[in-house]
């Protein structure tokens, strides 16, 4: 059995959107603390702080394969494909103003 569907049945749709708020703002938090930690050259420092993203990321990740199953993966794949492309074309008109 799909385990994103064991999840869902068995912690509910507003669980599993909570868990995703959660995670996605223990990301934020491991993000502005690694920002943090570049500035002060320690490199122990700097890598605990990406180690604690790394962890964080995947977790994050997790929930949005979650929310995918939840909501449309394949919808959510063609949109992901869009904004990718749009992002491109962004990047490649700068490169271009740049020249």
């Amino acid at each position: 059995m799909n385990p994103y569907k064991i999840l869902l049945e068995t912690f509910g749709e507003q669980v599993q959107l909570d868990f995703a708020i959660e995670e996605m703002a223990e990301l934020t938090k491991a993000i502005c603390k690694y920002k943090r930690k570049i500035s002060s050259g320690d490199e122990g420092e700097i890598q605990s702080a990406i180690n604690n993203m790394q962890e964080e990321i995947a977790d994050v990740m997790v929930n949005m394969d979650q929310l995918c199953f939840m909501y449309g993966k394949q919808e959510i794949e063609n949109i992901k494909k869009q904004k990718i492309e749009r992002a491109l074309n962004r990047a490649k008109a700068k490169i271009s103003d740049i020249k």
